[in-house]
Formats: structure tokens, C-alpha cells, sequence
């Protein structure tokens, strides 16, 4: 696989889908997933009053959006280096525009929670200066493929607001059996790759939503479902006639899928530069 250019022209809001990766991601600048989301994540960030991240590592029993006036840095990873636990984003929410977004949605709202390191840290690259303000919405505990993409369709008309939807997960995600010694690719976790992109390709939203039965390997992809759901989000939250750009494909570890793409409008997507 290779990775696809996005547009020369400046993004518009339409909603995006990263896979977070380690939280050694950080510190591992010579990876090409980190000079995705330290460079080209920047660029399809600009312009956005705000950002609205939907991470992996938040569940909840009903959608929740945070509304603290300053993003609490959560560090909610355990055996790693003490270095990453001193790292602070000092990003600023944005109460009013979270509370109104609540409303809209029918979401509660959580004024004490900050952001996860699903959350976080693609923003401490893409943003560094930490200059658009950045809350989170909560995944639905236990919900489903089709919960997450019925979630995501409630979003759709953020974008009129200046609020860019960012779903933040994984396209692949089992810790069981990365490779530490960054061997070769692990073709099946290529092939699951390659049918989630054919299948946003091909508009077949009901393979996407039954994943776990149609895709290969989506159980050794997945053994738990949490980290893709925000795909799903982001997925809800495009337009019906959306063109899905793949904006990075890289793999980390054997078999961790950095992919990340975009969902832009019909006719919005131009020659890739």
C-alpha cells in the first residue's frame, strides 16, 4: 500500500477518521505516522473554529461532550516511559459551543472531563500551539457499528458551526500481536485494510456496518471492537454522497494500521497533487 496525497487546496469540515497509535508515537519522529500527524493532519485541521474529537478510550452508557473551559491532559496508559506522563497539552475547550453542540445532539456534558491520550496526542503534533480549542464527544459503551454510525449521522451538521468531527482510533488494533521488532507487514492485517477502504469505496455501508461477519480476518483485526467505532462516527457524519480519501496508510509494529482518512463531499475532491 501506498500513501495517497490529499488535496492541494485547503480542507473543507467534512469529518476524518485517524488511527491514534501508540502513545510512543510521540517520540517515535522518524516514523511516517508521525510525520502524517505532525504535518499533514495540521494542514486538514486549518480553519476549524473548533475541534470535536470522538476517541476510543472514552465510553459512556449515553453520548457525552465535554465541556471543561480547559482540557484536563488525561494520561490513560500505564507502563511506559515517565517522560510521556510530564507531557501537558494546554489546549483550551470551549464551553459554549461544546454546550450548544449537546443540545443539538441530545448529549450530556461532563464539565471535569479532559482529553485521553486517543485525543490528545494527534493533537499535541497536528496542533502544537494548541490554537483551536479541542473537546471531546464519548463513544457508547457496548454500542454497535450501526449505534456509532447513527451517532456520527447527528454530527453531520457541525461543520456549519466551524466544528471539525475527528474520530480517533484505529483501522487495526490487536496489542496481542504487534510486532516490537517492526518486521514485514502482516498481509492479513493488509487485507482487512484494503476491504475497509474498498468497501467506503464502493458506498457499501452495510458490509462496513457488518464488519465483524464480512470482513477478513476482522476478528484477529479486532479483537474488540472499541477502537474502530469512531470510524464509524466519522462515517455517520459524512454526507450521504461522500468520496473517501485515504490521507495516510502507513503500519506500525507488523501489523497496526495507521490509516487515516478524509470524507469529503461529492465534488470537492480534486486531482491528488
Amino acid at each position: 500500500m501506498t500513501n495517497a496525497s490529499s488535496n492541494a487546496t485547503a480542507p473543507s469540515l467534512t469529518p476524518i477518521f485517524i488511527s491514534h497509535g501508540s502513545p510512543m508515537l510521540v517520540a517515535r519522529q522518524n516514523t511516517p505516522a508521525f510525520d502524517f500527524l505532525a504535518h499533514e493532519l495540521a494542514r486538514q485541521t486549518d480553519g476549524a473554529r473548533a475541534i470535536l474529537m470522538i476517541s476510543a478510550h472514552w465510553q459512556t452508557k449515553t453520548p457525552t461532550i465535554s465541556t471543561a473551559a480547559r482540557q484536563e491532559t488525561i494520561h490513560d496508559f500505564y507502563g511506559f516511559p515517565d517522560p510521556l506522563y510530564r507531557l501537558q497539552y494546554d489546549v483550551a475547550g470551549n464551553p459554549e459551543l461544546a454546550s450548544e453542540i449537546a443540545d443539538l445532539i441530545g448529549a450530556e456534558t461532563d464539565a471535569k472531563r479532559g482529553l485521553d491520550h486517543g485525543a490528545w496526542m494527534p493533537m499535541m503534533l497536528a496542533r502544537p500551539d494548541a490554537d483551536i480549542p479541542v473537546f471531546q464527544l464519548s463513544m457508547l459503551g457496548h454500542g454497535s457499528p450501526a449505534d456509532h454510525y447513527e451517532l456520527g449521522k447527528k454530527l453531520r451538521d457541525l461543520r456549519n458551526l466551524g466544528v471539525l468531527v475527528i474520530g480517533s482510533g484505529a483501522m487495526t488494533h490487536n496489542l496481542r500481536t504487534l510486532d516490537r521488532n517492526e518486521g514485514p507487514i502482516d498481509p492479513w492485517a493488509v487485507e482487512f485494510t484494503n476491504w475497509m477502504l474498498g468497501k467506503l469505496g464502493s458506498h457499501d455501508i452495510d458490509a462496513l456496518l457488518d464488519y465483524r461477519a464480512q470482513a477478513p480476518h476482522a476478528a484477529r483485526a479486532h479483537p474488540e471492537d472499541d477502537h474502530l467505532m469512531p470510524f464509524y462516527v466519522a462515517l455517520g457524519a459524512a454526507s450521504d454522497d461522500f468520496v473517501a480519501e485515504t490521507l495516510h496508510d502507513s503500519f506500525e509494529f507488523g501489523n497496526l494500521a495507521m490509516t487515516a482518512v478524509r470524507f469529503y463531499d461529492q465534488g470537492t475532491v480534486t486531482a491528488a497533487a
